[in-house]
């Protein structure tokens, strides 16, 4: 038997939407890439967010007179797929 624990690491994100997403690493090279991949995610995530948040909510839902501008905003950044979740 070996004398080093074994190395396990979950790595948890919660996304722009509140879904968490756990993902397992097993040796260091792979938890420093699931690191990368989801500092990519927050970065995105911070950005929608910004956007958002310059709109009022009524009800948890946007109001219809701003659909047209949140989804022209994201497009413009980028999210012209995320627009079709976020505002229907």
């Amino acid at each position: 038997m070996s004398n080093n624990p074994k190395f396990e690491v979950v790595v948890t994100f919660k996304d722009f939407l509140g879904k968490s997403h756990n993902i397992v690493c097993k040796n260091r090279k792979k938890l420093a890439e699931a690191n990368q991949f989801l500092k990519m995610f927050k970065t995105e995530s911070v950005k929608i967010n910004q956007i958002l948040s310059e709109y009022p909510v009524k009800m948890g839902k946007f109001p219809k007179k701003y659909h047209k501008e949140i989804k022209m905003e994201l497009a413009t950044a980028g999210f012209s797929s995320v627009s079709n979740y976020l505002v229907k």
